[in-house]
């Protein structure tokens, strides 16, 4: 189950790279208060989490192999999805504070 999440991460990745979306909005995209203040954070919030959704999913491919190796259950490959997509919005949204300010203008 986490090789195919694996694989949808990177497609996911690759979408927001090649087709991220242009205007902020409430259904397709990144979406967090940081990343919806402006035109620049949502860009930037964009740019930063394709190359995480596309490095999450190179990861989650061999950590299927090696769960399976240990024989871990179903339940613990949820948890560790779990983990790892929090992981991620809390380096996105690290990556978003020390570019910009909390009202959405670039740090100098």
């Amino acid at each position: 189950m986490i090789i195919i999440l694996g694989i949808i991460f990177i497609i996911i990745g690759f979408i927001f790279k090649a087709f991220p979306p242009k205007k902020i909005n409430s259904i397709f995209g990144y979406r967090t208060l940081l990343s919806m203040k402006n035109q620049d954070t949502w860009n930037e919030s964009h740019k930063y989490s394709a190359n995480t959704f596309i490095i999450l999913g190179f990861i989650f491919i061999p950590l299927q192999f090696v769960l399976s190796q240990l024989n871990i259950s179903y339940g613990y490959e949820k948890i560790i999805l779990l983990i790892c997509a929090v992981l991620m919005i809390i380096t996105n949204e690290v990556h978003l504070k020390k570019v910009f300010n909390n009202d959405g203008s670039r740090k100098i």
